[in-house]
């Protein structure tokens, strides 16, 4: 492996060296160069070398990392988002239930040292019991699996007995694993996409998961394939043959699985499942749980009385079955607490609950009436959107997520909602904005500047932008957002390097240019001399741009708006640098005005098209579907959030519950 990198960097460094010598021949014999680009063409050679230096560096970085610090790093990562994760999934008050589990042995192949039962208050010291640390979380829809996972993670991550070598254990969601891809490298993958704005480098993660310093806590087995597809062929089977094969030096590696007790079963039937590992299933919430929850988040207690006198008299009843899990529960009290705004009075009663004839019919009274009271209720603007627009706007992305194939989606993410207005109509769109964009300014610059037939070298650049942006524009699929991540400039001594060496870079390129323009402002030489610079002076501005650019993955947590909003600067930023720098070498002839004018009309539209692809697509699509969505959808998504209503990973919303979402995929209207 060593001896490939250093032949394949070899190999690099000739190939660099003999163009670059070859290049300072060329212009010092074609050019006949003053001073100024004498200096350029004596540098030039010298490019080749500090790539071979910049190569050594990163491997010696890359090599020199500290896995331990870098497990710190990300243990404390981990540790912040998960707090407030949970915070928001416990909601007002933090009222929070002592879910109990039992253990269930499986025919073969179990872990050993799992007790026969145990609470959500003491899952940390049950987890630290069972050899080989192999967890699987079952429990009904709503039970409390991702609770019971979150306070594992940070029970584990602040327990007193954890020592340096302890595991960094990171809850990822199950539904969008390829299971094609082995599990250490979507582990991988996974962590270095979650935590590179952090400092985990794509090394940094690859190293933690070989060395297993990462934990894998699973969430959603269940959501990784539809109701309806055969057993044999979900990808759920593919996943846990994944881990049943994945060892460490003592056998099974560690894992915490969750998933759904119905589709566990259903894989367990066929003896698919998890091999050495605890079982454990979340009991349903008992009357005297359910009492104390009710009761703590009311402030008229004495309202819930019927409810609780119902659930007292038949455990097993209509109404103590639809309240069986903390999700339920939190739905009762969200429709069952809200006020009249003008008389605050309470809207509905507690005891209606007990006239219901069925589950399913519960079900759909508190989610029909969730919806409203959260947006009534919603903690900064509660007025912002109707309950009515809410619930449109949300059955419409919860019928795009439905639609997915092959299995129903979880994730809102922003720059890959476009599909839903329609792919041929996006793309068509995308197009043909880029025409009109380009008619304009290219009108306005040729407005300014004026146009000779004779010159047809002032046109083939600006022609050939145009048809770049417009084969771009309709592609059917788009490159990863970019963000801006100035802020790494006061935290990271290498970045720093590498942001003043592209400004350097681009501020000889400039002066490059202007060299060059001015001693060949005319004839043929001089056209080839404006292509040479426009391209150098191109490249600088991209390598500019990459500099202070970062991919998605650098985007800090609780906010998905961020990286559309910073992929919309990157290409602007880009456009504007591209057409700067044709601008001061057209404008030797035509004028400064004009050449600059010139030279936006082609950056402008050449940026954003080229630098960004998710950005410019998004804005798009909103267009298309400007009707069943609203033109500020990512600031309705994070109202919607601060409602209860989504909640965030990483930089995707999703929906509160899944049952909420399936819920309102079957009930577009209010």
């Amino acid at each position: 492996m060593g001896r490939a990198r250093t032949g394949r960097a070899a190999l690099i460094y000739l190939v660099l060296q003999v163009v670059a010598v070859a290049l300072a021949l060329w212009m010092s014999k074609q050019f006949q160069v003053a001073r100024l680009s004498a200096t350029a063409v004596t540098l030039t050679p010298t490019l080749p070398g500090a790539y071979l230096a910049w190569l050594a560096y990163r491997d010696d970085r890359r090599e020199g990392a500290d896995p331990n610090a870098k497990a710190e790093v990300l243990a404390a990562a981990v540790r912040a988002e998960e707090t407030r994760q949970r915070a928001q999934l416990t909601g007002d008050g933090a009222h929070r239930i002592d879910l109990a589990f039992r253990y269930h042995r499986e025919p073969a192949n179990n872990a050993t040292g799992a007790a026969a039962g145990g609470r959500l208050s003491t899952v940390t010291d049950y987890y630290r019991g069972v050899r080989p640390a192999r967890l699987v979380v079952t429990g009904a829809p709503g039970a409390g699996k991702t609770v019971l996972a979150l306070d594992l993670v940070l029970g584990l991550l602040t327990d007193p007995a954890r020592t340096d070598a302890d595991p960094v254990p990171v809850r990822i969601s199950l539904a969008d694993w390829n299971t094609e891809l082995p599990l250490a490298t979507w582990l991988t993958d996974q962590v270095h996409r979650r935590f590179r704005d952090r400092g985990i480098s794509a090394a940094d993660a690859a190293t933690l998961v070989e060395r297993h310093r990462i934990l894998p806590v699973l969430d959603g087995l269940d959501e990784m394939d539809a109701d309806t597809t055969a057993v044999p062929r979900r990808r759920a089977v593919a996943a846990l043959r994944h881990l049943n094969a994945y060892q460490d030096a003592g056998g099974s590696a560690p894992v915490v699985l969750t998933c759904r007790t119905a589709q566990y079963r259903q894989l367990a039937a066929l003896d698919v499942r998890m091999r050495e590992a605890a079982r454990i299933e979340i009991d349903p919430i008992t009357p005297a749980q359910a009492d104390a929850y009710l009761t703590s988040r009311s402030t008229d207690p004495t309202r819930w009385q019927p409810v609780v006198a119902a659930l007292y008299a038949a455990p097993t009843g209509t109404l103590a079955r639809s309240l069986d899990t903390p999700w339920r529960l939190n739905l009762a009290t969200t429709v069952h607490e809200e006020r009249d705004p003008d008389t605050l009075l309470p809207v509905h009663d507690p005891a209606d609950l007990c006239a219901l004839a069925s589950p399913g019919v519960v079900r759909d009274h508190l989610l029909g009436h969730y919806l409203p009271a959260a947006v009534r209720r919603h903690p900064t603007r509660p007025g912002r959107h109707s309950p009515e627009q809410t619930h449109r706007r949300l059955a419409e992305l919860a019928g795009h997520l439905a639609r997915t194939t092959p299995t129903p989606g979880t994730d809102l993410v922003l720059h890959e909602l476009w599909p839903m207005a329609g792919r041929l109509r996006v793309r068509v769109a995308d197009a043909l904005a880029a025409l009109l964009t380009i008619a304009i300014l290219g009108t306005l610059a040729l407005a300014l500047v004026g146009f000779s037939a004779s010159e047809p070298s002032d046109a083939a650049i600006p022609a050939l932008g145009a048809l770049a942006a417009v084969v771009l524009a309709a592609r059917a699929t788009i490159p990863e957002p970019k963000i801006m991540r100035l802020h790494r400039l006061y935290v990271s001594g290498s970045y720093r390097v590498r942001v003043i060496a592209g400004v350097l870079t681009g501020v000889f390129v400039i002066v490059l240019a202007v060299a060059v323009a001015i001693r060949f402002a005319g004839g043929f030489v001089g056209t080839i001399a404006e292509g040479v610079v426009i391209a150098l002076g191109v490249g600088g501005t991209a390598g500019l741009v990459v500099a202070f650019a970062g991919p998605l993955t650098d985007a800090p947590p609780n906010d998905p708006r961020r990286p559309v909003r910073d992929d919309l600067v990157v290409g602007l930023a880009f456009g504007v640098g591209v057409g700067f720098t044709y601008g001061l070498v057209f404008g030797i002839t035509a004028g400064f005005v004009g050449g600059l004018t010139t030279g936006l009309a082609i950056g402008l539209p050449v940026g954003p098209y080229l630098f960004a692809g998710a950005g410019r697509r998004y804005l798009v699509f909103l267009c298309c579907a400007r009707r069943r969505l609203p033109w500020r959808l990512g600031a309705f998504l994070h109202w919607s959030y601060d409602a209860g209503l989504l909640r965030i990973s990483g930089t995707a919303y999703q929906f509160r519950h899944r049952e909420l979402q399936e819920w309102l995929a079957t009930h577009p209207d209010p």
